[in-house]
């Protein structure tokens, strides 16, 4: 026994393992890093909406995940693992720099944008994935067994808690880059969000290469995933074309071509997987912490009034490390000695209560949901509403016998009315304008009519068509009473014939930090168009500040308010 023991304390804990570990920090500092500002990228500089950022972003984690299977084949039976995570990484830094340069990349027009964009993000993925199953299994190989058990031990914690810390920075600072900094002409810097990681992975290289001459390197021996899938449909088609009887197991007919241990192996890696067969599930949910519930986080204000600070939509992720550090000192010490108390003990119970409060989760998630769209606006059987937008600086008197209207509306308003009608009613009204109306002959009076449709909103914007023409334009189609689906408010642009649709609208926000700007084209038809949710201090067209005091007439008309 002495003999042993001195010969364990003879083996010292490797020093490369800290490399291993550093490098596995920065490594996940580069890719929690990039994921978490990844969806707001894909919306607000790519301009996808928010179902194709959701199906990009979930793409790319999907590829992540998938390329550990040939990166370990790779490993295990070509390269090895310190060249496979050599070549690797290499592939990761160059899709960190292509995914940076697309974020700058203005000057090449929107679709090359995208597509370099895109291309980086497959760097990525092939990068991040094929080295996933190598790195913490090279660092195992360090460690001589079963001698130094205890240290592997140790150097799985140093592992984990490098992966929470890398992931706890960058899930906080990337945001921070994002929104602090303003670069390239935007109100957001997404360069710097990148470029850093970038950086981040950079070093990982370098760091994990320093270590090149005192590593552990095994030869590749034998592909075990091959030998396993192989093992699996060898065992199936003997099954099914052989006509000797079956054996205890049906893995047992794969004996004669592989051996006792590979079949053994099999059997225990399926009875595992049927235990797991629900993660896919899990995973998929747990994803959307990154794509729909960061999308959910930009309807909020994200107000933290106590700390009096504003926490940004994707910084919300900072959470998931966070607890992660969290548990990795509470789980021995508290949780589980708490949970034992209350009868769960059992590794499958603990899974189990995991998926009971996953699904909590998702139940709070889907009321604040709801709660952030509220009720959808119906109108009454037998009804239809009407809405007439002043266009002119002047008030407006408008009255119908038939609507039980004589009222008058304010200069750049409008007013809502509700009236009984069965199916469709075409209604006339009359216009009469003030006396200080500017291009109107004085005592001037409009008829015209207007249509209201049975369970329909309908809107009109009267303007001047040109200088000697008046005219109540019917704005757009029916207005849709229905939520939009991401909760973002509807802008609708009113405006008269002084305005080229070639102009831009910038919207600036009242605390002067961000703005935000669209093309007068794209509400062509004085359609409703889905905007930025924000709050909202002036208005600009191009070099013409625009509000109530200006020959020209711009009209807004959101249909929720603005946060």
């Amino acid at each position: 026994m002495d003999l042993v023991s001195d010969q364990n304390e003879k083996l010292k804990y490797p020093k490369c393992i800290w490399l291993i570990v550093l490098n596995e920090l920065c490594e996940r500092f580069t890719y929690y890093g990039m994921r978490t500002v990844l969806v707001l990228y894909l919306t607000t500089i790519l301009k996808f909406n928010g179902d194709d950022s959701t199906i990009i972003y979930h793409s790319f984690v999907f590829l992540a995940y998938f390329m550990p299977l040939p990166g370990a084949i790779l490993a295990d039976s070509y390269w090895g693992k310190f060249k496979t995570i050599m070549c690797l990484s290499a592939v990761y830094a160059l899709g960190n720099i292509v995914l940076t340069g697309s974020s700058m990349a203005d000057m090449f027009g929107l679709d090359v944008q995208k597509i370099i964009a895109l291309l980086g993000l497959f760097l990525i993925s092939v990068g991040t994935g094929g080295i996933k199953p190598c790195v913490f299994t090279f660092g195992g190989d360090q460690f001589r067994l079963p001698e130094q058990e205890k240290q592997l031990l140790h150097y799985t914690t140093k592992f984990t808690f490098a992966i929470n810390v890398g992931a706890l920075f960058s899930t906080f600072l990337t945001p921070e880059l994002r929104q602090s900094v303003h670069c390239l002409g935007r109100d957001t810097c997404f360069p710097l969000a990148f470029g850093v990681p970038a950086v981040l992975m950079l070093a990982a290289i370098v760091i994990f290469v320093s270590g090149k001459n005192v590593y552990v390197k095994k030869k590749p021996e034998h592909n075990v995933i091959g030998r396993t899938f192989g093992c699996i449909f060898y065992a199936l088609r003997t099954k099914i074309t052989s006509r000797v009887p079956c054996q205890s197991h049906w893995l047992e007919n794969a004996k004669g071509v592989y051996t006792e241990t590979e079949i053994s192996d099999t059997r225990t890696a399926l009875d595992v997987i049927s235990v797991f067969v629900a993660y896919p599930v899990f995973w998929s949910l747990y994803e959307q912490q990154g794509s729909r519930w960061t999308l959910q986080a930009m309807l909020m204000n994200g107000r933290v009034d106590f700390l009096d600070w504003t926490i940004k939509p994707d910084q919300m992720q900072t959470l998931v490390p966070l607890f992660g550090l969290t548990f990795l000192v509470l789980f021995d010490v508290a949780l589980y000695p708490l949970l034992a108390k209350v009868g769960i003990r059992k590794p499958l119970q603990k899974l189990t209560l995991s998926g009971v409060l996953a699904v909590i989760a998702f139940v709070i998630a889907a009321i604040l949901q709801f709660n952030i769209f509220g009720d959808t606006a119906e109108i009454p059987s037998g009804q239809g509403r009407l809405n007439i937008y002043n266009g002119f600086d002047c008030k407006v008197f408008v009255r119908s016998r038939t609507l039980h209207v004589r009222d008058h509306i304010g200069s750049l308003e409008m007013i809502n009315v509700t009236h009984t009608v069965f199916s469709r009613d075409d209604v006339l009204i009359t216009l009469e304008f003030e006396p200080e109306c500017p291009f109107v002959p004085e005592k001037y009076e409009f008829d015209t009519t207007v249509t209201i449709i049975e369970g329909e909103e309908n809107s009109y914007h009267l303007v001047n068509l040109n200088p000697n023409t008046i005219t109540l334009n019917h704005a757009g189609v029916g207005d849709s009473l229905v939520k939009e689906k991401f909760g973002n408010p509807n802008l609708r642009i009113l405006i008269d014939y002084t305005f080229d649709f070639d102009d831009n609208i910038t919207l600036t926000s009242a605390d002067q930090n961000s703005f935000i700007s669209y093309p007068l084209s794209q509400f062509r038809g004085m359609n409703f168009n889905a905007v930025k949710v924000g709050k909202v201090q002036r208005k600009t067209i191009d070099h013409c500040t625009c509000g109530h005091n200006t020959s020209h007439v711009l009209y807004t008309h959101f249909t929720t308010k603005w946060r």
